[in-house]
């Protein structure tokens, strides 16, 4: 088996035909149907379902393709890995949440040049969901994560509250702080899905039980938040001081000093995770992150 030979194999999957692979690989399909049967015949397993209209990865073909894109991944890296350990440098590879403070996440890169210049930091954009199995594979040394992942070592590393960003006209804009009561007869837009749905659903239920009568919106945020709660004319939006800050330019967030229906405080919690073992110099990561998070 040869590198090459699952590389044809991943463009086939991808492509979804034997022919169109052979065309962006600049081979003839006979030659190419050759080496993918080789490669079958080493695995031991038939990769492909063969139709008229073209290929579709079976059971291990999928298989083998999750497998491939870690491979892949850490092949790409190869070059990086061989220039850190010239220069005597550790890679620290991080994933990042939405919704992260970036004046936080700065003091804890401070501490992490400060203590340990060696360390090399890569940080990489990926939801909760998508660093747990990054993690696991090895793609990731650490995640922050808005759960506290059972199958991974975690620590807690932040707390964020929870409230309502509001335009600047808005009656709740003057606010010190809301209430629950406060959600009455509001139209709140709120993640459809990603980093804070446990806790939008704790919300949400603390809200139904005090009797408001409130109307949910769920979209994805990101870059276009603000558009999309303006045309979704909605009163307010439900999120976290940080992403207020970044994604809603001019309106105002107003902290929701309230408990969930089992008595406790509405926030976000971030946790940083990782599967052990870890080599000694990331155990020393550990120490100085969660030394310089602030949570105790």
């Amino acid at each position: 088996m040869e590198l090459r030979h699952l590389s044809y194999f991943a463009t086939a999957a991808e492509l979804g035909s034997i022919n169109r692979a052979a065309a962006a690989l600049h081979m003839t399909q006979p030659s190419l149907s050759r080496q993918i049967k080789e490669l079958e015949h080493d695995v031991g397993h038939a990769l492909f379902e063969r139709t008229s209209s073209g290929v579709t990865p079976t059971a291990a073909g999928n298989g083998l393709l999750r497998h491939l894109k870690v491979v892949f991944a850490q092949l790409e890296r190869m070059p990086e890995v061989l220039r850190l350990a010239e220069e005597a440098r550790e890679p620290v590879r991080i994933g990042l949440p939405q919704g992260m403070p970036h004046d936080w996440f700065r003091t804890i890169i401070d501490a992490l040049r400060q203590t340990l210049p060696a360390a090399s930091l890569s940080l990489h954009e990926a939801t909760t969901e998508d660093q747990r199995p990054l993690l696991q594979n090895g793609l990731l040394d650490f995640g922050l994560l808005h759960f506290d992942a059972p199958e991974l070592e975690t620590v807690l590393l932040l707390e964020q509250q929870l409230g309502l960003a509001v335009p600047a006209h808005s009656p709740l804009a003057d606010r010190a702080s809301l209430e629950l009561a406060d959600f009455d007869g509001l139209t709140v837009m709120a993640h459809a899905f990603g980093e804070v749905n446990a806790e939008e659903t704790r919300v949400r239920a603390a809200v139904a039980a005090s009797g408001a009568d409130t109307t949910w919106v769920f979209r994805r945020f990101g870059e276009h938040s603000e558009l999309i709660a303006v045309t979704s004319e909605v009163d307010a939006v439900f999120m976290t001081e940080a992403s207020a800050d970044r994604q809603l330019a001019g309106w105002v967030w107003v902290p929701v000093d309230a408990l969930d229906t089992n008595g406790v405080p509405l926030v976000t919690s971030t946790w940083l995770a990782w599967t052990p073992p870890l080599r000694p110099f990331l155990e020393r990561v550990v120490e100085v992150m969660t030394g310089a998070s602030g949570v105790h």
